[in-house]
């Protein structure tokens, strides 16, 4: 009966981290869509209010101030490759994605194409996935 107990616990695990991992595909892809057609209600939606971003300048911003930015077309995002991606369902139930991406864009007015590598924290808040960092 032991064994039977553990082996329901395993699956279920695994169960759970492959909706987990699911979720977090689906989030990234959302998330890439909504950047590409510069959706600040999506983005906003997908995001926790006290994120702060972090750019490869080293600059920082926060959620409204991106926004912001993403609307008035200081940074417009043309197109979103992914290249790379790894799913790491957490402990305490958050999902970790680490990426690399082909990102064409204009920012501050200069257009190309950059190879960036991130990662984002996604927590469930309600049966919603938010990035949280």
């Amino acid at each position: 009966m032991r064994r039977i107990f553990l082996m329901f616990l395993t699956m279920t695990a695994i169960s759970l981290a492959n909706a987990q991992q699911r979720e977090a595909e689906l989030f990234l892809k959302r998330w890439n869509a909504a950047m590409v057609a510069a959706d600040t209600a999506a983005l906003g939606a997908m995001m926790d209010d006290g994120i702060v971003l972090h750019h490869m300048s080293g600059a920082t911003q926060s959620k409204r101030e991106w926004l912001d930015d993403v609307q008035r077309g200081t940074f417009r995002y043309h197109k979103v490759e992914n290249r790379q991606v790894s799913i790491a369902p957490q402990p305490d139930g958050k999902v970790r994605v680490a990426f690399t991406s082909a990102i064409t864009a204009t920012v501050w007015g200069s257009r190309g194409t950059w190879t960036l590598s991130g990662t984002m924290l996604l927590a469930d808040r309600n049966g919603k996935w938010v990035r949280i960092e």
